[in-house]
């Protein structure tokens, strides 16, 4: 049992009458309610940033994300030689079923309400702004896949992921060059000014661990890489893992974008990008600029198991990406 340095406990207005070390983090149980004293690997800045971003949903209607205490300061962190800590509210949270479909679509309806209030965000950190280029980032992997194709082909002896990839890397091919059809860099740029002079929030982290069930209601576990950038970002990444998880079932890729856009409606240029980054196959991408990147190809055997996982949904990834180019 480890107890909590007195040296933290001073920088906080509160009479502890228990505490428990989990993992890095001290739980609190106080004279205002149960905490959580996490040791987080942030910089001062990206606290303070999340602080006034958690005060700033809060204002506008959203609750469903941890209160972060601040210390006798009034500061949201506490450095100690330059670890910094920050304070909590803690609640038990149990995870979610993500085979549940009212489950799923409570994610989807809980990032939409996220979305529409973290807009317009008023932050005394000055902290930069840095969006990824959607556009030129597919015609970067799409020329990385013709590389690797160049690269591989004339090889006398292939491993097994070179003999792989040249059976199935065409199809995937033909998916970059669909999704780079959704867009141009002109959409592109115009979306980054939006979110850019609009300071609209996004998660950057949109996951199944990002979220909890606290007194039966879905609520956000942490807010830990938020920033601002484009929301489609975080709608398409949870989209495409509920998407694989699913057997890329468009019915239900339909009713989980109605229940977003009842909330949260899209912008044209959001709906082009998001088209693009679910038709995307941004599993394979990845693991062909991994395999670009490696030194030794020996040490690649171990992506094996991720293409072969990748080709179990294969055929329904292009049947479904198809139909989300013509009809979302």
């Amino acid at each position: 049992m480890r107890n909590i340095p007195e040296y933290l406990l001073n920088e906080y207005d509160l009479e502890v009458y228990r505490s428990q070390y989990n993992r890095n983090n001290f739980i609190l149980d106080t004279n205002k309610g149960k905490y959580i004293l996490r040791k987080v690997n942030m910089q001062q800045d990206q606290v303070a940033f999340i602080y006034e971003t958690s005060n700033h949903l809060r204002k506008h209607g959203f609750y469903q994300i941890p209160s972060i205490y601040p210390t006798k300061k009034k500061l949201p962190y506490v450095n100690i030689a330059g670890q910094i800590y920050m304070l909590q509210a803690y609640q038990n949270s149990s995870e979610i079923e993500f085979k549940n479909i009212e489950d799923i679509k409570s994610t989807v309806r809980l990032l939409a309400n996220f979305h529409k209030c973290g807009f317009d965000l008023k932050s005394s950190i000055v902290r930069p702004i840095h969006m990824k280029d959607l556009y030129s980032y597919f015609i970067k992997r799409s020329k990385e896949t013709k590389t690797l194709k160049k690269t591989i082909q004339p090889l006398a002896q292939k491993t097994e992921f070179e003999e792989m990839f040249l059976k199935d890397y065409k199809e995937y091919l033909d998916l970059e060059n669909l999704a780079i059809t959704c867009i141009n860099p002109d959409s592109c740029q115009s979306l980054i000014k939006h979110a850019t002079l609009n300071k609209t929030l996004c998660h950057n982290d949109y996951k199944y661990h990002s979220v909890g069930r606290i007194n039966n209601q879905i609520n956000l576990l942490n807010i830990d890489k938020c920033g601002i950038n484009m929301q489609v970002e975080d709608l398409s990444s949870i989209l495409s893992k509920i998407m694989q998880k699913n057997d890329w079932d468009i019915d239900f890729l339909t009713i989980l974008l109605e229940e977003y856009e009842n909330i949260r409606p899209l912008l044209a240029e959001e709906r082009a990008i998001l088209k693009a980054l679910l038709i995307f196959p941004e599993k394979f991408a990845s693991m062909c600029n991994e395999y670009l990147q490696c030194k030794r190809r020996n040490n690649y055997s171990m992506f094996s198991v991720k293409w072969e996982n990748m080709l179990l949904y294969k055929e329904k990834q292009i049947k479904a990406s198809k139909y989300i180019k013509e009809n979302l």
